[in-house]
């Protein structure tokens, strides 16, 4: 009868649920460890991917460097209006330079900033200007279509001004890439946080972006490379984030990562439809024009 006293049966049901959340706690640690570890295998996959693939671009003969970055943009880049630095031609167009080397730079200010894990948009007046920006550069592009189409237009295109529009645009994408990538699979999201906080932010974007201008047009040939690989980078890299992300929402990543290198297993799968994409609209477009 002692034995089942109520503070022995109190007693032994403390016991019980210490035992459980001690077994639960140890299933956990396990399950974090083992997800740990199909990560790093994830990791060093996508790094020996990648590795594999800088190698390649980089030292298979019988074409200069400059030549195999152009040809796989070919298919996903208008190439028109080209720019060059020392005698070398960038492997984007100028339109398309000044956007995806802007969307490059903005990441990274973003990153520097603190503002990477930032949930809200900038202040209205700056949201108005990024969609001014958004409008100038697609009226310049539309009188730089009109005289290439018809011979009309109301100023005489540059590629100076090309670029220039292009990376307004370019901040506005990484913004947007930024915000987009966060709400949706972001666990430690700060919604309280803009991603641009007020007109300090906009000058110090603007004054990088005119700076890589001058570099450009300066014909300041050792930023050629710099430049150009910047270019290359931010083209490509911005459609393997836009096909990361949706690999990511796909595979049930939504609001769970706290660090990138929780995406790697979908970073791997998305380096297929990346390379598919960029693989079959290049050779399509040599196609045609041959």
């Amino acid at each position: 009868m002692a034995n089942n006293t109520p503070e022995h049966v109190l007693k032994l049901a403390r016991r019980r649920l210490v035992e459980r959340h001690d077994q639960e706690q140890n299933q956990h640690d396990q399950n974090q460890h083992d997800q740990i570890e199909r990560e790093r295998s994830w990791r060093a996959l996508f790094l020996g991917i990648v590795g594999v693939l800088v190698l390649g671009l980089l030292f298979i003969p019988g074409m200069p460097l400059e030549w195999k970055m152009y040809a796989i943009v070919h298919g996903i880049c208008a190439q028109i209006h080209t720019i060059s630095i020392g005698g070398l031609q960038f492997p984007l167009c100028a339109r398309n330079s000044g956007i995806y080397i802007s969307v490059v730079i903005t990441t990274i200010y973003l990153w520097f900033r603190g503002h990477s894990c930032g949930g809200r948009l900038p202040p209205r007046p700056i949201v108005v200007l990024l969609g001014t920006f958004v409008l100038i550069m697609v009226g310049d592009g539309l009188n730089s279509m009109f005289l290439d189409l018809s011979g009309f237009s109301l100023y005489t295109p540059r590629n100076d001004v090309r670029t220039l529009t292009g990376m307004g645009m370019g901040i506005s994408i990484s913004l947007a890439l930024t915000l987009m990538f966060n709400l949706a699979l972001r666990k430690d999201v700060d919604r309280r946080q803009r991603l641009l906080t007020g007109w300090f932010d906009v000058g110090a974007l603007l004054s990088l972006n005119f700076i890589i201008l001058v570099a450009i047009y300066g014909s300041l040939s050792l930023m050629f490379w710099p430049l150009a690989v910047i270019a290359f980078l931010g083209i490509t890299g911005t459609l393997y984030a836009v096909m990361l992300f949706v690999v990511a929402v796909l595979m049930g990543y939504r609001h769970a990562i706290t660090s990138l290198r929780q995406l790697a297993r979908p970073a791997v799968v998305a380096l297929l439809p990346t390379l598919a994409m960029l693989a079959a609209t290049s050779i399509w477009r040599f196609w045609l024009e041959s």
